[in-house]
């Protein structure tokens, strides 16, 4: 699988009908909002996609991505390679209309015009399936960075007050 079958843009009114599948590995330069959230550019996407018509004549999107990439852990902001992977089921509608009136069961996936950006269509998804917060399982990295967890931490807090030294300056300006 190569990069090449992934074509830029699907013709909507054909690869429907045509019940077409594709299939391949996406580079991650074609995905710029996503590698924003991302440490590096290394990584890699693959994806099936299967264009299909309902019984009800709904354009169905079906697949499965995978990609491994880089994001930050948040706990000591280096790199964290982790897997993503989801199962793409979309309703291709021409509007917001449409969307609505789909079931609550369907996600719909909005193109106005024929052309389908499918690198759109995977960077959204890979957004969605991104975990809202990523840390080295292993607690390393807590270690590295000294920090103190659980009842210890509790042993480290002093009870000196930042707002001790404003205090003193207003007792001085008072007895003035």
């Amino acid at each position: 699988m190569s990069d090449s079958s992934i074509p830029a843009y699907a013709d909507s009114r054909k690869i429907f009908q045509q019940e077409e599948n594709i299939s391949g590995i996406l580079d991650l330069g074609r995905l710029p909002r996503f590698r924003k959230t991302l440490a590096n550019d290394q990584g890699s996407v693959s994806l099936e996609l299967k264009f299909s018509l309902s019984d009800e004549k709904k354009r169905l999107i079906e697949g499965r991505l995978q990609a491994q990439v880089n994001v930050f852990c948040q706990r000591c902001l280096k790199p964290l390679a982790i897997e993503l992977a989801d199962d793409i089921k979309l309703v291709l509608v021409q509007d917001e209309e449409a969307a609505q009136r789909l079931g609550a069961d369907m996600d719909p996936w909005i193109c106005e015009d024929y052309k389908l950006d499918l690198a759109e269509l995977v960077e959204e998804q890979l957004i969605l399936c991104t975990p809202i917060v990523s840390y080295h399982d292993s607690g390393d990295c807590i270690h590295q960075q000294h920090y103190v967890a659980g009842e210890d931490a509790t042993e480290n807090v002093t009870n000196d007050n930042p707002f001790s030294v404003l205090r003193s300056l207003k007792e001085s300006d008072s007895s003035d």
